[in-house]
């Protein structure tokens, strides 16, 4: 085999050992997988408008990689423009690290640990996943419960 032939079979190779984490979208209660959404930079929004106060709420989180490999989901900040039933509402609430208002938001900074992430979508709100420049309309599936699980490896 000559060099260049070698060197191209070692590169698809270590290519197909490349793993990159990722979100898997899944009904909650049946658990069929519904999509799988990766991340370059292991961060996510996810977005909705919010039932109370009918304004958007952008919720922002990262996967957390354990010493043994497993990923955890961390919620690091909340961010809305007006007050509504269940949205924060004070510095003290429960992880947070500040909170402030900024060009007309509320910012709730926060170090919050997530243990199974369950989004309850409802057409009317506009449930949007968000990694990058790509998205995932949440509501293009009925209205449901949708069980999001950090993964190592996102299958297409």
């Amino acid at each position: 085999m000559n060099k260049l032939a070698l060197l191209l079979a070692g590169a698809f190779a270590l290519a197909g050992n490349l793993q990159a984490a990722g979100l898997e979208i899944s009904y909650y209660r049946e658990g069929k997988l519904l999509a799988c959404m990766s991340l370059a930079d292991k961060e996510f929004e996810l977005s909705f408008i919010h039932s109370v106060s009918l304004t958007p709420v952008k919720d922002y989180y990262q996967l957390v990689e354990s010493p043994t490999g497993e990923l955890t989901i961390n919620q690091t900040a909340e961010v809305f423009i007006a007050h509504g039933q269940g949205l924060p509402s004070l510095v003290n609430e429960p992880d947070a690290k500040s909170f402030k208002r900024r060009n007309g938001k509320f910012i709730l900074e926060m170090d919050r640990d997530i243990g199974q992430l369950i989004v309850r979508t409802d057409q009317r709100f506009e449930n949007r996943l968000y990694a990058g420049n790509r998205n995932i309309n949440l509501n293009q599936w009925p209205d449901g419960g949708l069980l999001i699980t950090p993964v190592s490896n996102c299958q297409p």
